[in-house]
């Protein structure tokens, strides 16, 4: 039996100048029944003083501090393993939420959703932003054809899915949820923005080449398509991430 509606998973590493951020936009939700669980791993930067504050200061947070330094698919891993929620939902540690985030999203788990989304906002550091608008409907062929869902706003429900965990593989939660909608969910949006995603120059996202060699692999390796399809997938996956960015 759950014993929290929400799980939050925030992976850290070397954060401390967006973690505060981030942390409070989830402490100062108007749906409060969550846990927030932070991963921090190996920082050396000062971002675990700040969580062990934050740790102390709010008996929601809960904490794990990794030995070895194993990327942020191993990192939410950690938080997903020990999470007690009925929904699992995603921020990494330079995003922030809107206060009615968590509040929407359960009003749509609870219609029925496995699946629930929405819009965000990418923010850049020159104070450029741009509204990033999803999709009314996902399925997994629409997924295939590119990410429909930024990751700060995407959660599910583990009662119909259980925990899903991810590979250390580059596109972490593209790969993720392929597979979640691989299985055929109900997923729902909220069309509204909800989250805001901060584009930093030094973000590995800004690494094309290497995005669609992940990518590539993704589709080939992990979804088990053909060379051709593979590829035609990857050119509009290419073109759709090309069209956000603009």
């Amino acid at each position: 039996m759950s014993s929290v509606t929400f799980s939050i998973i925030m992976p850290v590493f070397n954060a401390v100048r967006t973690l505060n951020e981030s942390v409070l936009s989830v402490l100062d939700q108007t749906f409060t029944d969550f846990e927030l669980i932070i991963v921090d791993d190996c920082s050396v930067d000062g971002s675990r003083e700040s969580i062990k504050l934050f740790a102390e200061m709010d008996n929601r947070i809960r904490t794990v501090f990794l030995e070895r330094n194993s990327g942020v698919a191993n990192a939410r891993n950690a938080a997903i393993k020990c999470s007690e929620g009925s929904y699992i939902a995603f921020l990494d540690a330079d995003d922030v939420w809107m206060r009615d985030k968590l509040l929407r999203q359960n009003e749509f788990f609870s219609n029925g959703a496995d699946v629930v989304y929405s819009d965000f906002i990418r923010f850049y550091e020159d104070g450029h932003e741009k509204t990033v608008c999803s999709p009314d409907f996902v399925d997994f062929k629409k997924m295939l054809s590119g990410n429909c869902i930024g990751n700060l706003t995407g959660a599910y429900n583990t009662r119909t899915l259980g925990k899903v965990y991810q590979e250390s593989i580059g596109h972490e939660d593209y790969l993720m949820w392929l597979q979640i909608f691989r299985r055929g969910v109900v997923a729902k949006r909220v069309p509204e923005v909800l989250a805001r995603y901060r584009v930093l120059n030094s973000s590995l996202s800004a690494n094309k080449f290497k995005a669609l060699l992940w990518t590539f692999r993704i589709y080939k390796d992990k979804m088990g398509l053909g060379l051709l399809s593979s590829i035609y997938y990857l050119f509009k996956y290419a073109i759709g991430a090309m069209l956000v960015r603009v």
